[in-house]
């Protein structure tokens, strides 16, 4: 007698098939989405007051409505901005038309940690204060001694009205491969790894990113539309 051939349930074949799909765009949704925050300008608290700025603080990149890329107010190729990005963040301290630099030294930093917990001893809140100056010392432990960009230092994106959000993402693209080719040169000499090998959940590797990111910290600030000429 002639054994019986099962028949393949077809239906849940399909419903394994719709699950995969489903997981496959959820999974690719969230890595565009973290690509695409890693290199959006950083959100600002609207309770925060924006520091005074001199003009030097401040790298501006303009992209008017015929998507033209002004660097500075003069007339430059998008590709231009990954140079001038760099140079905002690593120039000679003499420079008058661009941010200051301060040598952040271990002397100083462990100076300024000792003082910090005698105030907070003292009940005084300085406890961010503390989380910072000791975030300074865990990059000098990794990296070195490093110039800092003065607090007020900012790129800033200001865009036409009519502007394309293809050349927006382009400018932001620029920007990231300047800042990101900085902190892949800091790798390598100090960690003989590129920055984009290192990995967030491995908890050493988490530390040099910080180290990193913390000599050169991301600086991108989006002004209000307007309409350019």
């Amino acid at each position: 007698m002639a054994r019986e051939i099962e028949e393949i349930n077809a239906s849940s074949m399909a419903d394994i098939a719709f699950l995969l799909l489903i997981f496959f765009i959820v999974t690719q949704t969230l890595l565009r989405e973290k690509v695409l925050e890693e290199r959006l300008p950083q959100r600002v608290p609207e309770n925060q007051i924006p520091p005074k700025v001199m003009p030097k603080d401040v790298l501006e990149i303009v992209a008017n409505r015929r998507d033209q890329i002004l660097l500075e107010r003069e007339i430059a190729e998008i590709e231009d901005i990954k140079e001038k990005v760099r140079e905002f963040y690593v120039h000679p301290k003499s420079a008058a038309n661009w941010p200051t630099l301060t040598r952040i030294t271990q002397a100083d930093v462990k100076d300024s940690i000792g003082k910090l917990k005698a105030y907070i001893a003292q009940g005084e809140k300085y406890d961010d204060a503390l989380e910072k100056m000791e975030a300074k010392l865990k990059t000098i432990e990794l990296v070195g001694e490093y110039d800092e960009l003065a607090k007020e230092g900012m790129v800033t994106i200001q865009l036409d009205n009519s502007t394309k959000f293809e050349t927006y993402l382009k400018v932001l693209d620029q920007i990231m491969l300047g800042l990101n080719e900085l902190r892949d040169e800091l790798s390598r000499e100090k960690f003989n790894i590129p920055y984009d090998k290192l990995n967030e959940t491995v908890e050493e590797d988490r530390e040099k990113l910080k180290a990193l990111r913390m000599v050169y910290p991301k600086r991108i600030m989006k002004a209000k539309n307007v309409n350019t000429q």
